[in-house]
């Protein structure tokens, strides 16, 4: 601009003045030409000045608006990033992005300076001392020039109450410091679900052998105490002896069902159920005797679920009998049930759909935050007496149903265990009626042949033995090839066998599952109960689709056995 001026300006003073000297010689008109000269130079300056001014503004208000412009894409690019972002100037938040507003539930106003953040978002004093180390080592690294402060993992307390798990990243901008939180909350859970089914499947090998043989031998321990108790005078001092002996027995027994739930490929026999009944049955069971109420609030249009009855009532037992745990003085335990939608983005990795939840909240002491994580791994338990057990096959069960199963608890406000089951829009049956009750003297088990094949002499010794003190015929054998052979040789006599009771497994050898196909094969209308000590086995679990008329799940005693053939034959008598 002084450019412009003086550019003006010089040569118009010179040859202005020059000119009105040369052409104008009378005093009155060269003092008017000197007035006019003056005017016109300060209307052609101005003039220039104003053209310049505008194009100047001009520059600088698109300037402006670019540099508004690029700030606001800046700031849509940060709050389009699936991240939270935090500016600061070390004292002050200067800006929050629109993620980390949502995903941790604080406005700008509520979180003005450092030390506020650092208060809301870690309010135990412990911890937030140590956030705060690690944010200002990380500040200091930045500083000194080294190396790029290293991601440290938090777990922030949003606005709701929720704990997010998320990764800090510092980066010094300038003088300003920010930091970069991703959350990996929903990975983490997804990363605990993992190792949770993990942990089953390892060790689900191991509890299925361990349990088949426990099974076989419990069968032996079984059936010879209570044949032991059908030999004995009921006023005999060695009954009571006998009857703790069995009670014994079916307490591991109970113990090697639930081992049987982290075996691989039992899978749940399902039927369409309400959850009401469910709910009053195991709360009824559960709470028999004890100093705890419960208190039942189930929305009347709750829908059905598909599930296994006797798994779904050994899930709540075990959740009811953990609640009870929680509170050895007393009170309510409140038991909820409604219906829940799940869209595709939930935490819970569960498909989008309808579910029923079920939740069971006790007035304990809550669970510490230091065992939260382990309360589904199988064993672990902080009772003296409790196996460590029942949550884990809670949550195989439930995994198994296509559910999911959590807990949250706070301290001193006891905890919440909520299930979610899918629903399903078939319809419940109506209540079948009850098999006619079998009167053993309909049956005359001295006409009756029974044959009996398992791999353990014990067990096929006592089967034998119990089935003749019942008045049955009985022969066995130890494998399925013989057991055939035996069929066949029965059938060419004309005095064909009664029943056969088969072992389902035979390591080495022909299986109950092979030896049931050549028996029908010989006899379609041959009556044939399987026997596993995996009860959950598929074929124990649909035997009818294999061929049989009737099971047995070991360990057996000799009421269970006699019930199984009278029902047999009621259902199909010869």
């Amino acid at each position: 601009m002084v450019a412009l001026y003086l550019t003006v300006a010089i040569p118009w003073t010179f040859f202005s003045d020059l000119a009105v000297d040369l052409l104008i010689d009378r005093p009155v008109l060269h003092a008017a030409a000197d007035i006019f000269k003056d005017w016109l130079f300060v209307l052609v300056t101005a003039w220039l000045l104003y053209l310049t001014l505008k194009r100047e503004i001009g520059a600088s208000r698109e300037t402006m608006d670019h540099l508004r412009k690029s700030r606001q894409e800046l700031l849509d690019i940060l709050d389009a990033m699936p991240v939270g972002v935090g500016l600061t100037s070390g004292r002050t938040v200067e800006y929050i992005n629109v993620n980390f507003s949502e995903r941790f539930g604080y406005s700008l106003d509520e979180i003005p300076t450092d030390d506020q953040w650092f208060l809301l978002a870690y309010p135990d004093p412990d911890y937030r001392k140590e956030v705060l180390s690690l944010w200002r080592n990380a500040v200091k690294r930045l500083e000194q020039g080294g190396e790029p402060a290293r991601p440290y993992e938090v777990k922030v307390a949003c606005k709701n109450g929720q704990i997010r798990h998320v990764i800090a990243n510092t980066q010094l901008i300038n003088n300003r410091i920010m930091i970069i939180f991703t959350d990996i909350t929903e990975r983490e859970h997804l990363h605990n679900e993992l190792v949770k089914v993990q942990k089953l499947e390892s060790i689900g090998a191991l509890a299925g052998g361990i349990a088949h043989d426990f099974n076989n031998i419990l069968t032996g321990i079984m059936g010879n105490l209570s044949y032991a108790r059908t030999l004995l005078d009921p006023a005999h001092a060695a009954r009571p002896t006998l009857d703790m002996a069995e009670d014994a027995t079916r307490r591991a027994t109970e113990l090697t069902r639930q081992l049987l739930t982290f075996a691989q490929g039992g899978g749940p026999v399902k039927n369409v159920m309400a959850v009401r009944p469910l709910i009053d049955e195991a709360a009824a069971m559960m709470l028999r005797k004890k100093d705890v109420r419960a208190e039942i609030q189930v929305q009347g249009a709750v829908r059905s679920i598909k599930a296994d009855a006797g798994q779904m009532a050994q899930v709540l037992n075990n959740v009811i009998a953990n609640a009870v745990q929680a509170m050895p003085n007393g009170g309510a335990i409140r038991i909820s049930a409604d219906n829940a939608r799940l869209e595709a983005d939930n935490t819970l990795a569960l498909p989008t759909g309808d579910y029923v939840r079920i939740a069971v909240a006790d007035e304990g002491d809550g669970i510490p935050e230091s065992i939260m994580g382990r309360i589904f791994d199988p064993f672990f338990t902080t009772k003296a007496t409790a196996s460590g057990l029942g949550l884990a096959a809670a949550y195989s069960i439930v995994n198994r149903h296509g559910g999911h199963i959590g807990v949250e608890s706070a301290a001193g406000k006891g905890a919440v265990c909520t299930i979610l089951l899918p629903a399903t829009d078939k319809i419940l049956p109506e209540g079948a009626s009850l098999p006619p009750t079998d009167d053993r003297a309909a049956h005359d088990q001295r006409k009756h042949s029974i044959l009996v094949m398992d791999d353990e002499v014990i067990i096929r010794n006592l089967a034998a033995t119990m089935l003749k003190h019942l008045g049955y015929e009985a022969r066995a054998c130890a494998d399925g090839g013989e057991a055939v052979r035996l069929y066949a040789e029965a059938m060419a006599q004309g005095t064909p066998y009664s029943a056969v009771l088969m072992d389902l497994t035979v390591p080495g050898s022909m299986g109950g599952l092979e030896a049931a196909n050549q028996i029908l094969a010989l006899d379609a209308d041959a009556r044939l109960i399987v026997s596993s000590g995996y009860s959950h086995d598929p074929v124990m679990e649909e035997y009818q689709a294999h061929g049989f008329a009737g099971v047995l799940a070991k360990p057996y005693a000799m009421t269970n056995l006699q019930e199984s053939l009278d029902e047999l034959f009621a259902a199909a008598p010869h």
